[in-house]
């Protein structure tokens, strides 16, 4: 037993011993840490001017958003376009069957050329007065013979020339030429408003066999086609949904916060996945006269230029907005600063060693970054190895601006 007692004291004693062997080598690591000089490089910490930005998320949609529908029922006999086809205002998307639009007009045409020929309308003349025409003529020359027979007859009659029997009869025969005029002068009044029914036809027939060829209302792009080849379709039946690409608009909420801020005309940049490499612009040119009160933020609109295509309706779109043009704060590189477990802080050069300092950090300016609190102009922050440093990390200064 006391052999066995003896041989487990051996065994603590050896673990104490390794245990501060350990301590021993980790305090000479930390002394070797300390000792060693690290080559830093460092900047100056100044307060300049620059443009105040927030940044913002959003989506792109299309100024305009247009379904063409068909206006006379037909079948489709061709299809220009197809889903992402580039069109300008006016250009052919598709045809209708036309056959019975040409045909109404053909008959419109003819019913309407007989009214003018019985008007005796020339080619080059569209209107007429009554009084002009052959059958208001005729008849009017016609009344003015028994007009002047009559008064003859009667000058005769009231000489005992003539019979009372020839009197009467001259007297009807001016009143049935008299009948006749009045009849002609109607006549061709309900010719002329047939010729104006008959022209309002033309116009419609024209203007339905127009509208088999089905056009463009606005330059864009093909987001949907609704109707195929050979597809019959009814009036205001949906064929294509065009969307207009150039502008676009940039939608996106900006919180409450910087309400005051943000104005009509002001700019922003901005960048899209699908296009990594370019920022694009944009102009803001509507903000929601009201908050959304489950969101807290205002709903703007910027126009953005898209004349080669590059941008799409649906993008996704990372924006920065100027709120403060020419403001002056603290400014410091971005590569200075370091985050972790949710501290921001840097490593200011105090003399020939790295102080660990948390800072309190604002806006993005393009590389730098605004901070709010934690250093002071004329302080010095490291920009390099930062991975190698610590708090009192010995250090040489290799370049400093």
């Amino acid at each position: 037993m006391t052999r066995r007692w003896g041989i487990v004291g051996l065994c603590l004693l050896a673990l104490m011993g390794s245990a501060c062997r350990g301590r021993d080598d980790q305090a000479q690591s930390r002394s070797m840490l300390a000792d060693q000089v690290v080559e830093v490089d460092v900047l100056p910490v100044a307060e300049r001017t620059f443009d105040r930005q927030i940044e913002i998320v959003g989506t792109l949609v299309a100024d305009e958003e247009v379904v063409v529908s068909t206006e006379v029922e037909g079948q489709v006999i061709e299809m220009r376009v197809d889903l992402g086809s580039v069109v300008r205002r006016g250009d052919v998307l598709a045809r209708l069957e036309s056959r019975d639009f040409e045909l109404r007009l053909a008959e419109a045409e003819a019913a309407m050329q007989q009214v003018r020929a019985r008007l005796g309308l020339t080619p080059d003349r569209d209107r007429i007065d009554p009084e002009e025409t052959a059958i208001v003529r005729q008849a009017r020359a016609a009344y003015e013979d028994a007009r002047l027979r009559f008064q003859r007859i009667r000058q005769l009659h009231g000489r005992g020339v003539v019979s009372q029997q020839e009197l009467d009869q001259a007297d009807a025969n001016l009143r049935i030429a008299e009948a006749r005029y009045e009849s002609a002068r109607e006549e061709v009044r309900s010719l002329l408003a047939q010729l104006e029914q008959w022209r309002a036809r033309v116009a419609a027939a024209r203007r339905d066999l127009e509208k088999t060829v089905i056009r463009a209302p606005i330059s864009g792009a093909v987001a949907a086609r609704h109707a195929s080849l050979g597809e019959f379709l009814r009036r205001n039946d949906r064929l294509l949904t065009l969307v207009k690409i150039d502008p676009l608009r940039l939608r996106a909420d900006v919180p409450e916060r910087y309400a005051g801020k943000i104005a009509l005309g002001r700019r922003l940049t901005f960048t899209v996945d699908a296009v990594p490499e370019k920022t694009f612009h944009g102009v803001i040119v509507r903000i929601s006269p009201s908050a959304r009160s489950e969101t807290r933020s205002l709903t703007i609109e910027a126009e953005v230029r898209n004349p080669g295509g590059e941008l799409r309706p649906g993008y996704f779109a990372r924006a920065q907005v100027v709120i403060e043009p020419g403001a002056r704060a603290v400014v410091i590189p971005s590569r200075a600063i370091i985050s972790s477990v949710g501290m921001t802080k840097v490593f200011v050069l105090d003399g020939d060693r790295a102080r660990e300092r948390a800072i309190t950090v604002g806006a993005r300016v393009n590389a730098d970054v605004e901070v709010i609190e934690g250093l002071r102009p004329g302080e010095r922050v490291i920009v390099s190895n930062l991975n190698r440093l610590s708090e009192g990390t010995r250090v040489r200064v290799a370049r400093s601006r």
